[in-house]
């Protein structure tokens, strides 16, 4: 009985030390979350770090998340102390200074803070007119529709300030849908990936050169914004792995593409774009329609010496329908001859031209000579119009292009209307000038070759010899 009692006692004490064991090893210790706090908190550390490593600051390339709207550089410099300095220049921007220049540089300084959240997210918890003027709720004029031709964007109001009327707003309240706080993705020394916690949209920060002014930096962005897309000259065209894509409204912010024989109605995708010094960035990579086309996905373009831009994704370019000989000659164009911007034998006959024409009392000056085609004889035309007169002359000729982006013009002086041939009578200059344009082959470049309104005609025998015309 005694051992009985014995073993079930040391059995006992088995089970409860059993039970201590099993209690003790099945308690879980907090391992894991801290150690997840602890990379966070180290992914915080090093993202301040980096952001405030870069002596002249960041380049955000910032979009809303709407369609109708392009994207907005915002220049950042961020500091130890959590400040950040920030700097804007466009319309929306302007209006938030009360500036009535566009392109004025505007300066502001807020503060910044690295948190927690889906992983390290950097906000901006204190008001900054460079960046939440975009992410406020409020009501937005519309884009398309401004009786009073002010100049859009006009900013947060619902009257015109020239008439008083009431635009038609966008009163929905939600303003720009853009956003002030971003969840890191990725980094590397140059190049930082955020995500609006908000519109999920991707941006990116990059580091900008210790010797890069920021006026500069704007006025090469506003420049390349206004120069380097225009929409006279028709879609632009590309072709990506086989699929042709035709780009179009390129000078709003805003590209519209249309993929291989697409509906141009229900299939054309529109995409908000920004400049940079070097090149464009698409909001989101292009992939077709509803993404039926993966394969081509495009979004990063940089600018080639010659002014072309060239997809850096797939090694394509942007490309004009038409060479620059056969745009100088289509109908629906004039051209202004340059009087003062030419070399050689032509400038020499274009200035004994301006000075016949000046010494007729009768014309007094000339004060347009340009080419243009003629509806009423449906023939290209040299057209003159004298300072003393409103009617116009013109001389009659024709065209031929060449592969290479040259142009012969065959003017001989002795077809016109009456005004062209009566005045060409009593200018030999002119008949000489034209004359020497028509034994002259002339290769046609443009310093703008995406938005080619002024054109140079250089002599394929002699680079020394050129003459400009502006479109009109």
């Amino acid at each position: 009985m005694k051992l009985y009692s014995r073993f079930l006692t040391a059995s006992a004490l088995l089970a409860i030390a059993g039970l201590a064991a099993t209690s003790c090893s099945n308690k879980e210790e907090d391992i894991f979350d801290d150690a997840a706090a602890v990379r966070m908190d180290a992914a915080k550390t090093e993202t301040k770090a980096l952001l405030i490593s870069a002596p002249n600051g960041w380049e955000l390339s910032y979009f809303a998340d709407n369609e109708w709207e392009p994207g907005y550089v915002i220049l950042m410099k961020f500091h130890n102390d959590e400040s950040v300095e920030m700097a804007g220049s466009n319309a929306w921007v302007a209006n938030a200074f009360m500036s009535q220049d566009r392109y004025a540089v505007q300066h502001e300084t807020s503060l910044y803070k690295m948190i927690s959240d889906d992983g390290p997210v950097l906000t901006f918890d204190t008001f900054n007119r460079m960046l939440h003027i975009f992410s406020e709720p409020y009501n937005l004029p519309s884009p398309t529709y401004n009786p009073d031709n002010v100049p859009f964007p006009i900013g947060p109001q619902e009257k015109s300030a020239v008439s008083g009327k009431d635009y038609d707003v966008n009163e929905s309240g939600y303003g720009h849908n853009g956003d002030y706080e971003f969840v890191i993705l990725s980094k590397t020394d140059n190049e930082i990936i955020l995500r609006g916690k908000k519109t999920r949209i991707n941006m990116r920060l990059r580091r900008l050169a210790d010797d890069t002014d920021w006026d500069t930096y704007f006025a090469t962005v506003n420049r390349l914004a206004e120069n380097t897309f225009s929409n006279r000259f028709g879609d632009l065209k590309m072709v990506v792995g086989g699929h042709d894509l035709h780009i179009s409204n390129l000078t709003s912010g805003v590209m519209s593409i249309l993929a291989d024989d697409d509906d141009p109605v229900m299939e054309t995708v529109k995409v908000p774009f920004i400049y940079t010094p070097d090149g464009i960035r698409l909001r989101e990579p292009y992939k077709g329609f509803e993404d039926r086309l993966p394969d081509i996905a495009i979004q990063n373009f940089a600018f080639n010496e010659d002014g072309t831009l060239r997809c850096t994704d797939r090694d394509v370019e942007f490309a004009l329908n038409s060479s620059y000989p056969e745009i100088f000659g289509m109908p629906t164009f004039s051209w202004n001859i340059n009087f003062d911007t030419a070399a050689g034998t032509v400038k020499t006959l274009i200035d004994q031209t301006v000075a016949d024409f000046a010494a007729i009392s009768t014309y007094q000056g000339l004060q347009y000579l340009y080419f243009n085609y003629n509806m009423a004889s449906g023939r290209h035309a040299v057209t003159m119009r004298v300072k003393r007169s409103s009617s116009l002359g013109s001389i009659y000729g024709d065209y031929t292009y060449g592969e290479d982006g040259t142009i012969k013009m065959s003017f001989t002086g002795d077809e016109g209307d009456t005004n062209g041939l009566n005045r060409i009578g009593k200018v030999p200059a002119l008949k000489s000038l034209l004359q020497h344009i028509s034994a002259t082959t002339w290769k046609v470049t443009t310093e703008s070759p995406m938005a080619p309104e002024n054109l140079t005609f250089t002599n394929v025998s002699d680079s020394s010899e050129y003459f400009n015309v502006t479109i009109r």
